[in-house]
């Protein structure tokens, strides 16, 4: 079993040495996924009431690879500020592709850790990842730290997330390495997230996004489409959700 210092740093390598999105790669493959997956942000966020574009928001992206989303989030709200993080600066080296593809300009970026972000207490007003907490392997440092920088009212997401109850968690986690082996990954234990919540002050809630028409094979399709279909059971089976954590 890998600690975590190597799986961070696996983390760290990966995008150093891929041969898609290492630094000064450009990559059609990957500039398609990104705007699908752009698609899918912009439908994730529209959920979460809680956000006033409106309010000159100060965001922090954490574990946000090469920034892409960010990107596409500042083109949409120039009047807010933008700061993009990852763990590996190899990833945030490839912030100035999308910069350039969706014609804007972030405020500031840096490499660090999910629970250790160079910002001032009560300082944010909307921390978020998209499809990268559950590479996460600190929830509750991250959280501790995310109720440290957000101002009061401020507003976190886990944005489009594997997750799990517990029951299913050892099956659901073994296949998702099985697919992507070449990273550690990790899928959501809603209970435990929800207790970390509490413990450390964040109020908590689940907005399931259970979207069906962007998944790799027939299998994983049919599977979202029941689950979109038939709402109650994404409570009861493996899913995708969008975890909304809000400081009181």
């Amino acid at each position: 079993m890998k600690n975590i210092k190597e799986i961070q740093q696996e983390e760290i390598d990966f995008w150093k040495n891929s041969e898609d999105e290492s630094p000064g790669v450009r990559s059609t493959k990957k500039i398609l996924e990104k705007s699908s997956n752009g698609n899918i942000l912009l439908e994730c966020i529209s959920k979460i009431s809680d956000i006033n574009w409106d309010d000159n928001l100060t965001v922090l992206e954490i574990g946000g690879g090469q920034g892409w989303a960010s990107c596409i989030l500042k083109s949409l709200h120039q009047n807010c500020k933008f700061i993009t993080t990852d763990i590996s600066e190899h990833a945030i080296a490839s912030i100035g592709q999308w910069e350039e593809i969706f014609n804007t300009k972030i405020d500031k970026t840096y490499a660090c850790k999910s629970y250790e972000t160079n910002e001032e207490n009560h300082s944010i007003d909307l921390v978020f990842t998209f499809a990268a907490a559950h590479h996460f392997l600190k929830h509750r440092s991250t959280l501790k730290e995310m109720h440290r920088i957000l101002k009061q009212n401020g507003i976190a997401a886990y944005i489009f997330e594997p997750v799990t109850p517990p029951y299913w968690y050892k099956l659901a986690y073994k296949r998702v390495n099985s697919i992507r082996p070449e990273v550690h990954e990790d899928v959501l234990d809603l209970s435990r997230i929800a207790k970390i919540s509490k413990e450390v002050g964040l109020e908590f809630k689940v907005i399931f996004t259970p979207i069906f028409n962007s998944r790799i094979g027939s299998f994983n399709t049919l599977y979202y489409l029941i689950l979109s279909r038939f709402s109650f059971l994404q409570r009861f089976f493996p899913a995708t959700a969008t975890l909304v954590f809000k400081k009181g």
